[in-house]
This record gives structure tokens, C-alpha cells and sequence, in this order.
């Protein structure tokens, strides 16, 4: 019975913690997130090599940003609604004409540590990668 007792609650602390998968943040990292989102939910870390990634919910808005070892915010990340899209006409046009029978699945709006803009567009299997003037910069697997 005690063994019993036993399972059942580290079953239950085990489902109480974040889905983190054993990512340690270091503290630094998590405060300089907090301060920059401090009613984020949802909050699911991921560890890269050199880079830490916090993906998150505030408010309405669904975002990640990426720190560096030291510390430093690399770049941000925002899910935006397709209209939202600079230029998304030209984007639609190379869409239609380079992925036929495509469509806008998902996008986001990242900002790098430079201040340079680009916006991701998911697609069928695919992300592709277009800056601030909707010029087509890359594909990315999804």
C-alpha cells in the first residue's frame, strides 16, 4: 500500500511541474524573461546548442524569444494574423507562383537582435522566410 501511496504521488507532482523535458534555464536567463514578459503562461522552455528558447502565451498574443549563453535576447518571435503581412500581396503572388496550390497556413513576425525584421509563412512542409519589403529570402524545412 505504501508503495502504492508512493507512485500515485510522484504521479501526481510529475504532472503538477512544466513540460520542460530537463531544460535548466539559468536564473539569469528566466528573470530577464520575466521581465520582459512577466504574465506569460504556457511558458515551455527548449534547449539548442548556445541557445535557450522560451515559448509562450500573453494575453493573446503566442510568441518565443531566444537568449544567447550570456544572457542576451537573440531574437523574438510573434504569431500574426496573415494580413498582418507587409506586402502580403507580393507574398501571395510568389506563393501562387512557386508552391502551386499553397496557402498561408501560419505566420510570425521576428525580430533579431540587430532590429532586423523578417516574417516566417508556414506553408504545407515548409517555412518560408521573406523580409519587411516581402522579398523571398529563404525556405526552411517545418
Amino acid at each position: 500500500m505504501k508503495t502504492l501511496l508512493f507512485l500515485f504521488s510522484l504521479l501526481v507532482i510529475s504532472s503538477c511541474q512544466p513540460s520542460n523535458k530537463g531544460v535548466i534555464v539559468p536564473d539569469a536567463i528566466r528573470k530577464t524573461f520575466q521581465k520582459m514578459h512577466p504574465n506569460a503562461t504556457s511558458i515551455h522552455w527548449i534547449q539548442e546548442p548556445s541557445i535557450f528558447e522560451a515559448k509562450f502565451e500573453d494575453g493573446a498574443m503566442q510568441g518565443a524569444v531566444s537568449f544567447n549563453e550570456a544572457g542576451e535576447v537573440v531574437e523574438t518571435e510573434e504569431v500574426i494574423e496573415k494580413e498582418q503581412l507587409p506586402h502580403l500581396d507580393i507574398i501571395e503572388d510568389y506563393i501562387k507562383t512557386n508552391y502551386a496550390g499553397e496557402a498561408i497556413r501560419k505566420c510570425e513576425k521576428i525580430v533579431k537582435k540587430d532590429s532586423t525584421i523578417i516574417y516566417e509563412v508556414q506553408i504545407t512542409g515548409k517555412e518560408l522566410v521573406f523580409d519587411s519589403q516581402g522579398t523571398f529570402l529563404e525556405e526552411e524545412p517545418d
